[in-house]
């Protein structure tokens, strides 16, 4: 899930910019959220996704990947 269009996430691709994606299989425990919330969000379902950022560098998302306890988050 993500809030990315295909078509920004191959512009970000295109520049060498590496975006954080969260999976179907997203419980929406919202650690993710607590852990960088200027990255991740949680949807109208109570399930996480990814807000548009120009560079995701900085902003904690290995930390958030790592904090995941259904691995639904990954770089893409």
């Amino acid at each position: 899930m993500s809030l990315l269009t295909e078509k920004q996430r191959e512009e970000l691709k295109t520049a060498g910019i590496k975006s954080a994606y969260v999976n179907e299989t997203c419980i929406g425990c919202s650690a993710c959220v607590a852990i960088s919330p200027e990255v991740f969000e949680l949807d109208d379902d109570g399930l996480s996704v990814v807000i548009q950022c120009n560079n995701y560098d900085d902003k904690w998302v290995d930390d958030a990947i790592g904090a995941c306890p259904v691995d639904a988050i990954s770089w893409k």
